[in-house]
């Protein structure tokens, strides 16, 4: 009869590589990783062809893994980033915990915990499962997809570079960061290129300003303040693009002048390139309304605005994906993130069941959030913490979903494992003990708190104290990186805490639009 292991985690990319390795750190030795493919990195790996991190190497680093002097303000390609991985886990001892070529088929509640079945026949027993698959496997197609019959037809996910479109009529579906960097790729070769937007593009944000990330302004000084304030921070940033006197920078503000959510910046999710502007402003690529008609097989298509397309030869859906689960049990299979407790455990199932990686940050990066989520189950399994009781986790994420769809509206709804990032991180640094010390470093440590505080909230500022902390290390790490400049983002958060030590409590004024 097969052993059963303490813990399995399906998966061999970001989330999963950090999951096994913080199971390791807390003393589970009995953890096996399956994947289903011969190497690391999960969907990362299987990618359009010029795949560039729209987060810093300083954003997405795990926080106790170094990237190498000199990277701080450098965006990882594809190639990069697996290689990052690839180090992380030979440092970590996680390749030896990894079964490579198995496909979980089934899986299933068990007396032990689970029941896995494998795709040659092979059956896992385990105590907790942890799913680190991502969820960008299932392309989500429109409703009318099914009558574009006249035309060539491709989803991002099939998407590797340009070659195809070469002198083509083309039409992009969407406006996430896949999407912008497509369409630039596309605009560049295309004889046309136009981009169909059913509401905005998201924030569109650049990777750099000058010399320095963009993202290093994405720090306590300025998301520290109350959501609202994100009004204000939106005038600030289009003004600041306007005032570049560049046609992209022109294009970025009149895109983001798109985004009338409740609170601006704050209440939709981050682009953090600005393909879509150069297309726009460089290439002449575009820009449409949301798609209400397919005639002639796709050659001909309707746009909200009253705009008709013609002579199209193809179409490329930037339409996101579905998150599900086929191996699991029906009623998991296609589980709504915001259900869940704090994006990872399902009420009925406690801490034998994980999803790692089922929440998107609106800015940041997504990898500290995998890693947060990793410590916090590490924990659970280790016995060093535990969960609520049931009835309390379903009420905690019936609050928690309420909270973000009031602030993040439209795309709340849409987008359904859209989190705020710092409001995320620091809920779960709460639950394990983590938060940084921000009194004693402003009092004992003034250059450290400058890191923490105007320096990007990455995964490092995590490792002073707590459970997993890593004081030493983290204090070596976090004085190599970057503090932001006094730019716009600090003169618009310092603007804010004096606002609100003076107006509290803060209302919007009557020229600006209040919560929906």
């Amino acid at each position: 009869m097969n052993a059963v292991r303490e813990c399995v985690v399906i998966g061999a990319g970001p989330g999963g590589l950090v999951c096994t390795k913080e199971l390791v750190e807390q003393g589970i030795d009995d953890v096996l990783c399956l994947e289903k493919s011969q190497a690391i990195g999960g969907v990362f790996a299987d990618t359009y062809d010029n795949l560039t991190l729209t987060s810093s190497c300083t954003f997405s680093m795990f926080s106790d893994f170094w990237i190498g002097d000199g990277r701080q303000h450098h965006f990882w390609s594809k190639q990069e980033v697996l290689a990052y991985w690839d180090a992380y886990a030979r440092h970590f001892g996680v390749f030896e915990r990894i079964r490579f070529g198995a496909e979980v088929v089934s899986a299933e509640p068990a007396p032990c915990g689970w029941r896995l079945v494998l795709a040659d026949g092979g059956e896992v027993l385990c105590r907790r499962l942890a799913l680190a698959v991502g969820g960008n496997r299932f392309p989500n197609l429109p409703d009318w997809a099914d009558d574009l019959q006249g035309v060539s037809v491709l989803h991002s996910k099939d998407y590797r570079n340009d070659a195809a479109f070469s002198g083509k009529n083309v039409l992009v579906v969407g406006g996430g960061e896949s999407a912008a960097d497509i369409t630039l790729e596309i605009a560049r070769v295309a004889r046309r290129c136009t981009v169909s937007l059913r509401s905005s593009a998201g924030w569109i944000l650049p990777r750099k300003r000058g010399a320095m990330a963009a993202d290093i302004a994405t720090h306590r000084g300025l998301y520290g303040l109350p959501r609202e304030f994100g009004i204000e921070v939106s005038r600030q940033i289009i003004r600041h693009e306007a005032d570049y006197d560049d046609p992209v920078h022109d294009a970025a503000a009149k895109l983001n002048a798109r985004v009338t959510a409740a609170y601006g910046v704050w209440s939709t999710y981050g682009t953090k390139n600005f393909s879509l502007p150069e297309a726009v402003a460089r290439h002449g690529c575009g820009v449409v309304a949301g798609v209400t008609g397919v005639e002639d097989g796709g050659r001909r298509i309707r746009f909200a605005d009253g705009e008709v397309l013609d002579g199209v030869d193809a179409v490329v859906l930037c339409t996101g994906y579905r998150s599900r689960l086929p191996f699991l049990p029906e009623p998991l299979r296609a589980q709504d993130p915001r259900a869940l407790y704090k994006h990872m455990f399902h009420p009925a199932y406690g801490d034998s069941l994980v999803w790692i990686g089922l929440a998107r940050p609106g800015y940041g990066s997504q990898f500290p959030i995998m890693e947060m989520q990793a410590r916090y189950f590490a924990l659970l399994a280790a016995g060093r913490m535990a969960l609520p009781a049931p009835e309390r986790m379903a009420e905690t994420a019936a609050a928690d979903a309420q909270g973000y769809l009031r602030q993040l509206g439209h795309s709340g709804r849409r987008i359904r494992n859209l989190v705020d990032y710092h409001r995320y991180m620091d809920d779960l640094a709460g639950l394990i003990g983590c938060m940084p010390p921000f009194w004693t470093l402003f009092l004992l440590r003034p250059r450290l708190w400058l890191r923490v505080v105007y320096g990007a909230t990455q995964a490092t500022q995590f490792r002073l104290r707590g459970p997993g902390g890593k004081p030493a290390l983290a204090r070596e790490i976090l004085m190599k990186l970057p503090v932001s400049r006094f730019n716009h983002v600090v003169k618009v958060g310092l603007k804010g805490r004096l606002w609100y030590a003076l107006r509290w409590p803060w209302r919007p004024r009557p020229s600006e639009p209040a919560e929906a």
